[in-house]
């Protein structure tokens, strides 16, 4: 892509940039909703729980540690695990998204300059 690549020649439209908008909106409502979601779990859980989670989530455990520890996982620690694997997933998403509007605006400009 070069640098006077246009948003046209990206192959976006205006109902693309809309549906990236409203990509937008929706990853960030998600994410707030798994926000309130953790809080939850780890009220429910307890710190000291939480904090053992977070080792085993950070791979810090050894391998015996971890098959131990995956044999003690109750309902709500896998709900946490899966929160932060889903949050993890948004986040990403959510970067890439914005990643392609600075793009997009960044052409623009170049654009815009060259008129």
């Amino acid at each position: 892509m070069s640098l006077t690549t246009t948003p046209f020649e990206l192959g976006l439209k205006a109902e693309d940039e809309e549906f990236l908008q409203g990509m937008v909106k929706q990853l960030d409502d998600s994410i707030r909703k798994l926000v309130v979601e953790e809080k939850e779990l780890i009220n429910k859980i307890g710190a000291a729980r939480v904090e053992e989670l977070v080792e085993f989530w950070k791979q810090e455990l050894s391998e015996e540690e971890e098959q131990f520890f995956k044999m003690t996982l109750n309902y709500w620690d896998k709900i946490l695990i899966r929160n932060w694997a889903r949050s993890k997933r948004l986040h990403h998403t959510r970067a890439e998204v914005g990643r392609t509007f600075m793009k997009l605006n960044s052409n623009r400009g170049i654009d815009n300059k060259h008129e």
